[in-house]
């Protein structure tokens, strides 16, 4: 699971470092599919444009840490829209 958006974070981290400097970023396939401010906003752009597909958030910078919200992909809890 993720594994092309991991792979092309960790192919393009210094570019995507540069552009997004502290930006959470929002990767969908081999796209960058947004660039917020915090995790939360993120979370919610992500919910919006992808609905509850599996989509990685990271910043480019981070270390490898991932995050699993299952409550979120299941509809349990929803993100503020």
């Amino acid at each position: 699971m993720l594994d092309t958006e991991l792979n092309y974070l960790q192919t393009h981290k210094e570019q995507l470092a540069k552009l997004y400097p502290g930006r959470y970023l929002v990767i969908k396939g081999e796209e960058v599919s947004g660039a917020y401010e915090t995790r939360e906003a993120a979370l919610t752009g992500a919910v919006e444009k992808h609905g509850l597909t599996n989509v990685l958030i990271r910043r480019a910078e981070d270390t490898d840490e991932i995050v699993s919200i299952p409550a979120l992909a299941f509809g349990l809890i929803h993100a503020n829209l």
